[in-house]
C-alpha cells in the first residue's frame, strides 16, 4: 500500500521570466498549495537576495 505519491525531485515548478515575474509550470502533477507555496518562496528568496546585493553594493561604495 503506497500512502505517498512520488515526486519527481528534479522538477522545475516555479521560474522567472526575464521582467521577474513568477512563472509557474502548470503541467505539474505537484499539488495546488506546494506549487503556491514554492512560487511564494521563491518570490521572498529573490527579494531578499537583491537586497543583500545591494547592501553589498553600497558597502563597496563607501570604501
Amino acid at each position: 500500500m503506497e500512502a505517498a505519491i512520488k515526486f519527481e525531485t528534479h522538477e522545475q515548478v516555479v521560474t522567472f521570466d526575464p521582467q521577474g515575474n513568477v512563472v509557474v509550470n502548470k503541467t505539474s502533477k505537484m499539488p495546488a498549495k506546494v506549487v503556491a507555496r514554492r512560487a511564494i518562496e521563491a518570490y521572498s528568496e529573490r527579494k531578499h537576495l537583491e537586497q543583500d546585493l545591494d547592501d553589498r553594493y553600497y558597502d563597496f561604495i563607501d570604501l
